[in-house]
């Protein structure tokens, strides 16, 4: 008797898993059976055996497939206390804000009226943002980025920005600004958001925001 043929007599069960295993590109049922009749081999009953094993077999599958992905914890979860730096750009930037809707009308035509509030506030085009660090660019996707623009007709713009006007460029805020040609004009509306986590405090900072947007405008 070969040492194999032995372990197959004393473990039946274990040699069927190690078989199973060993079979790869087989169907799952076809090692399910491997399975089972090893591990039901002697039972009074080995139908009812094998049926109520696989019973447990596919009530394990699904509790794994039902188990979260470790390697995919959303960023939202932020009672974790691993406090990540992207927990943090999430809570400051897209959870714990004040925000304000504006509208305004400028006489300056729409691209002239993006090239300005480029200038003015900072903000990166898709291209710009590419050749930041890893962790620039993910910090600005993370705090809620957008960049659309139709060149002559429509710029929708969303970032965390500064500006000199506002606390002397030290503090940061977040627009959110649609620019639409309206006739010879723009039509602009959003909103700007100030975050509550500011450890300078934030409640002086919507109105001077709001200043420098009626000065851009």
């Amino acid at each position: 008797m070969t040492p194999v043929e032995a372990m197959m007599k004393r473990t039946p069960y274990l040699a069927a898993l190690l078989l199973a295993a060993s079979l790869q590109p087989a169907r799952a049922d076809v090692l399910d059976g491997l399975i089972f009749g090893a591990k039901c081999m002697g039972a009074a009953d080995r139908k009812a055996c094998e049926e109520q094993a696989k019973r447990d077999a596919e009530d394990t599958r699904e509790r794994i497939r039902q188990q979260p992905d470790p390697s995919h914890r959303p960023l939202t979860d932020l009672d974790s206390p691993d406090d990540t730096l992207g927990k943090k750009i999430y809570r400051n930037w897209r959870k714990n804000l004040e925000c304000h809707p504006y509208s305004a009308r400028t006489v300056r035509d729409v691209d002239s009226t993006y090239a300005r509030v480029m200038s003015r506030y900072s903000f990166v085009t898709p291209n710009q943002a590419k050749v930041q660090s890893g962790t620039g660019e993910a910090g600005l996707y993370i705090a809620g980025y957008l960049h659309e623009t139709n060149p002559g007709a429509l710029y929708r713009l969303e970032q965390v920005v500064h500006s000199p006007d506002v606390a002397n460029g030290r503090r940061q805020y977040k627009l959110r600004l649609d620019l639409g040609r309206d006739g010879s004009g723009t039509r602009v509306t959003g909103q700007y958001c100030v975050t509550t986590d500011d450890p300078t405090g934030w409640r002086d900072l919507p109105d001077q925001v709001l200043k420098s947007l009626n000065n851009t405008f």
